[in-house]
């Protein structure tokens, strides 16, 4: 990473820190005209002040209904922000661990934690908004408490949203910056390590369970345990992100559903298949929106390279 670079990362965490050190301000979105703040400043991750009857009664006093959305939106966004910094405060104390940070650099990953973890609240903030104000529509003030107390517990994001901090840019590069070569080969060789033994415990568990409700031949299991590994490279996160850690029997066979019907076929006899198909039915949806994003996929590839292959000018040989 470049001199220019590095400046940029830690000016913007800078700038960062400065306006979380201002008082919480409102951000009021144009079209909803939607209460937002941004979280308190804080040195640890310690849960923070949660808004008072008071912040609800100065909201209610504007316009009921919609201020009785927004307070209640404001309230599961502190608790889903802690949620998201707490998890981070975990990812810091095993980049500590591994890679004996000084006290300098855990700083300055807490204050990028910190950002991270806000940035990737904005999807959430966006589908509370909209999710509350479809299901209020219409509904009167004094209606509307009752049922947004019934929608507590709602989760936005998928079930795994707070560990979207992990993955955004501010974060990466922020390790990028603060960690040395040799820390960052080390740390990228656990995560490495890690990601197989979820792949290898997840395809195995998947096998196992397919091998007890199918009763497979070794030959059969060998080959299907080649496609199920593989759909586990290519979708575990996907699995992770929609399911969280809800391990059903239905769910781990449904990994070999990645595959093509053909495919699976071609290895299973009719009756196995079809006892598969019946298990595994509930979660179709999930792996026929897989299988198409893959075709979608390789169709714009296909026309890609069609398309190059037109626009590319002919060779010598073609024009002679």
């Amino acid at each position: 990473m470049s001199f220019l670079a590095r400046i940029f990362i830690f000016t913007s965490l800078l700038l960062g820190m400065i306006v979380q050190g201002q008082a919480q301000r409102a951000v009021v979105d144009e079209e909803e005209q939607t209460i937002m703040r941004p979280p308190r400043p804080a040195d640890t991750f310690a849960p923070g002040r949660n808004p008072t009857r008071l912040d609800e009664n100065k909201a209610a006093s504007k316009d009921p209904l919609s201020a009785q959305i927004s307070a209640h939106i404001l309230t599961l966004a502190q608790a889903e922000r802690e949620k998201r910094l707490q998890f981070m405060q975990v990812v810091i104390n095993d980049v500590v661990r591994l890679c004996k940070l000084n006290g300098e650099q855990q700083d300055q990953l807490l204050l990028a934690a910190k950002g991270a973890a806000e940035r990737s609240m904005k999807n959430w903030h966006e589908q509370s908004e909209r999710y509350f104000r479809a299901r209020l529509k219409g509904a009167d003030s004094d209606t509307a408490k009752e049922i947004l107390e019934g929608m507590a517990k709602v989760n936005f994001g998928g079930n795994r949203s707070k560990e979207e901090g992990e993955s955004r840019e501010l974060w990466k590069d922020t390790l990028s910056v603060v960690l040395s070569e040799k820390q960052i080969a080390r740390y990228e060789e656990v995560l490495e390590q890690r990601n197989l033994d979820r792949i290898n415990a997840f395809s195995s568990i998947s096998m196992t369970t397919l091998d007890g409700h199918l009763r497979l031949t070794p030959d059969q299991k060998e080959r299907l345990g080649e496609l199920v590994y593989q759909a586990a490279v290519n979708h575990l996160d996907d699995v992770k992100q929609y399911w969280g850690d809800y391990f059903e029997k239905g769910m781990l066979m449904s990994l070999a559903n990645a595959n093509e019907d053909e495919v699976l076929q071609e290895i299973l006899t009719e009756g196995q298949f079809e006892r598969l198909k019946s298990t595994t039915a509930n979660f179709d949806h999930f792996w026929d929106a897989r299988k198409l994003d893959h075709r979608k996929e390789k169709e714009d590839a296909e026309n890609r390279g069609q398309k190059a292959k037109e626009s590319s000018p002919p060779s010598k040989l073609q024009v002679n």
